[in-house]
């Protein structure tokens, strides 16, 4: 009985982080009203329920290596420390810190490891996951139709995103017809959505899925291997580079080669210029901020010079749009290693690890979050992070890496 409760709320507490997330992007509440208390009491009661059944579960972790586990400790202990550091009496702090997304519940996202080490897990995951795409083909009918390319906010996709996931992994399960045919329709308001967000971010996504979805699928296994090889090697060859070499003169270099438009190098040079060395390596906390040069003087053109009203952020900013840089802007080169470390093992060990197709594809969601982490995709208590930290759960426990197709579909298809 006390399975089926712990199922049962596990699946609400998804379904309410999910309702959240809609009401959102649907009313847009500001401040500290009743408005706003009502819509946050979802997000409070998703933290509570994954949180709850996470700490009861705590002992699962035994299933991970003895240095795995340490470095979890380590990470959960250093993300308590990031929040900790942000501490105040006031009212507003504890409202930003704990009722924003962005804040102190993404640094506590990576319990969810805990709920990966049991495969059937997903079974509630999946059903969440159907719950918000019928969510958002219901609020398409909220948009207005006079809308055009760039005029609505990026909140409307983060119900939407996980249809990635659901492409890679779908096709290993097999779904009935009801729920295939939600996913062709959830596809096409995915691609309505970016292209009113105008989020290239989006389509890169989605072709770096069809991609590998591609490659994994070539019937040469050494090609199928090599090419997987290449593309694991070359992402993390890039991203030390990013963080050793600099990601402007890579810029500059791959500039000279080829012509592009590149929109994140000065969110890179804005950040370390901010920071001290010992920031650099402990951060600023969850609440912690930065300048940017570039906001205050695009706001200064646009008011004086354009005579416009500015729209875009304060330059005092919390947080930062590209992944690793909230990580260091937040906790420090200690937060980025320990979550980078994670990130690339579990990909590692799922695509090349793995003994069913379903683990593996779960690597391969892990390798691409990694890789847009160093364009976008900023840490969040949403679904494409919740689905981060169960799938690395997932795959850092080997007795799941070792079961066959057939043992994992019958535990996780969905009647």
């Amino acid at each position: 009985m006390l399975y089926i409760k712990e199922k049962t709320l596990l699946k609400y507490a998804l379904y309410c982080n999910a309702i959240y997330i809609s009401l959102l992007f649907l009313f847009r509440p500001d401040g500290i009203n009743l408005e706003k208390i009502f819509i946050s009491s979802f997000l409070a009661f998703s933290v509570f329920g994954t949180f709850a059944i996470c700490f009861r579960n705590i002992q699962l972790l035994k299933n991970l290596s003895k240095n795995t586990r340490r470095l979890f400790y380590l990470l959960m202990f250093w993300s308590t420390v990031v929040v900790f550091r942000s501490f105040s009496l006031s009212i507003q702090d504890w409202v930003t810190n704990f009722g924003n997304v962005y804040m102190a519940l993404a640094w506590f996202t990576p319990i969810l490891i805990v709920l990966g080490q049991k495969i059937d897990n997903w079974r509630i995951f999946f059903q969440a996951i159907f719950f918000m795409f019928s969510l958002m083909v219901i609020s398409l009918f909220f948009l207005p139709f006079h809308l055009t390319a760039g005029k609505l906010k990026t909140e409307w996709s983060w119900l939407l995103r996980p249809i990635n996931f659901v492409l890679l992994t779908g096709g290993i399960i097999g779904f009935k017809a009801s729920i295939r045919f939600l996913i062709y329709i959830t596809l096409l308001v995915y691609i309505i959505i970016a292209v009113l967000t105008e989020q290239r971010l989006e389509f890169i996504y989605l072709t770096m899925v069809l991609g590998l979805i591609f490659i994994d699928k070539l019937s040469q296994v050494k090609l199928r291997k090599d090419l997987l090889k290449l593309s694991f090697f070359s992402a993390l060859v890039l991203t030390i580079a990013i963080f050793t070499y600099g990601y402007e003169n890579l810029n500059n270099l791959i500039m000279s080669i080829v012509e592009f438009q590149d929109t994140r190098v000065f969110l890179y040079n804005e950040l370390f210029e901010n920071l001290n060395t010992f920031e650099k390596i402990t951060g600023r906390g969850s609440l912690g901020t930065y300048y940017s040069y570039f906001m205050e003087h695009t706001k200064h053109y646009t008011v004086n010079v354009l005579n416009y009203e500015w729209w875009g952020d304060s330059s005092t900013r919390i947080t930062i749009e590209v992944g690793y840089l909230q990580m260091i802007l937040k906790g420090g080169l200690i937060l980025f290693i320990l979550t980078a470390y994670f990130m690339l093992k579990a990909s590692y060990l799922g695509i090349f690890k793995s003994n069913n197709k379903f683990v593996k594809r779960l690597g391969l969601y892990i390798f691409i979050i990694s890789v847009l982490s160093l364009i976008s995709f900023r840490p969040a208590f949403t679904p494409t992070f919740i689905l981060l930290w169960m799938a690395i759960g997932t795959v850092l426990n080997k007795k799941n890496r070792l079961m066959t197709d057939e043992e994992v579909n019958n535990l996780i298809k969905i009647n």
